[in-house]
């Protein structure tokens, strides 16, 4: 069927070419291995302290002093403490939202059963799935199968060139739907393969341009296709919730990640800080490297080794902050500013409110 393409611009299919950000940025915000980006933190901070003891004022006497090294490695003793008194914190809240009593556990499992069982009612299904990444697909799919039979009934109608707009909205959906299902298939909660695909699909956008559209063209459209038009909607409706509970649940497993990667780093970092204020001696390790005292750079590279901790929290905050930016919303809100939303805004408040009065 024929569209207008000027009628409806289909957003980008992926989140980073809607918010206009390159791959890099966005690979190393939330696509990268977090304990690769561990690396690459702990590795530009070593190469920023090299980089300082060439470029800048330098006096190697002080590094032989016992004192310098004893009083930086004893504040990071006080750091890493901290930190881990502030992930334990974070960890038991986490652990408060899951300890509850008989009747707000009955109550969750009533709602999410609920819930289920609205979205096996709406996609014409016995039981749903239990995985969470092809739950999320079954959606995607639900409204797919119900843009193809909007889509059906268009062609069949009398004047299916009065709802080329409505046609062209419903083509691009179904492109993207299947492209976000693919993305889903054999996806494992846990990785971020679950949560990308999720954050891809723009069913706020949909939500909003079907509503729109159906508004615009009440009067060209059949009792059929204004059904078939409200069905869709009621599907891409499932998505948001779908997506909060799915996304609630991701933080809470990256907050334990979290927990466990700063954990771990924390005694090896301890112990490391432990020898170098207890027996180092920064005098007996002589000669250079490239022009770089060899002192300076086993003193560099063991206090980078202590910043792992943070470095591990910083890694993962990273790509939980980036997700919770840009989630804020659920239902048909885009909190940022999009050129796509043009083409179906008909009527701006002004006119609406000259109506009114």
């Amino acid at each position: 069927m024929g569209s207008d393409s000027d009628a409806v611009t289909r957003p980008a299919d992926t989140m980073r070419e809607r918010v206009g950000e390159t791959r890099v940025k966005v690979w190393f915000l939330i696509s990268a291995n977090r304990w690769l980006v561990t690396g690459v933190i702990l590795a530009v901070t070593y190469a920023l302290l090299l980089v300082f003891h060439v470029f800048g004022p330098t006096e190697p006497r002080q590094l032989t002093a016992t004192s310098s090294i004893t009083s930086l490695f004893g504040s990071m003793v006080i750091a890493i403490v901290t930190s881990v008194t502030l992930v334990l914190s974070i960890s038991q809240f986490v652990l408060a939202g899951e300890i509850g009593p008989l009747g707000e556990q009955r109550e969750r499992m009533t709602n999410e059963t609920e819930f289920r069982e609205q979205v096996e009612d709406a996609a014409n299904i016995g039981v749903s799935p239990v995985e969470p990444a092809r739950f999320l697909q079954t959606l995607v799919e639900t409204a797919e199968t119900r843009a193809r039979s909007l889509n059906d009934i268009i062609a069949e109608g009398d004047r299916p060139e009065r709802l080329e707009e409505i046609a062209a909205f419903t083509d691009g959906l179904i492109d993207h739907s299947q492209t976000v299902s693919d993305d889903l298939t054999d996806a494992d909660f846990g990785s971020f393969e679950t949560l990308l695909p999720v954050l891809n699909y723009n069913y706020s956008w949909k939500i909003f341009t079907a509503r729109t559209l159906r508004d615009k063209h009440a009067e060209s459209l059949s009792a059929e296709a204004d059904a078939a038009l409200e069905d869709l909607i009621e599907s891409l409706r499932f998505f948001g919730p779908a997506r909060e509970h799915f996304k609630t649940l991701y933080v809470q497993w990256e907050i334990i990640n979290i927990s466990r990667g700063v954990l771990y780093g924390a005694m090896p970092a301890l112990a490391i800080a432990g020898y170098m204020m207890l027996e180092f001696d920064a005098a007996q390790v002589t000669g250079s490297v490239a022009g770089i005292s060899t002192a300076y750079l086993v003193v560099s590279a063991l206090y980078v080794l202590t910043l792992s901790p943070f470095a591990v929290l910083l890694a993962y905050l990273l790509r939980v902050l980036t997700v919770m930016k840009r989630t804020l919303a659920i239902g048909p809100f885009i909190l940022r500013e999009t050129e796509q939303l043009e083409p179906v805004r008909h009527e701006d408040p002004s006119e609406v409110r000259a109506k009114e009065r």
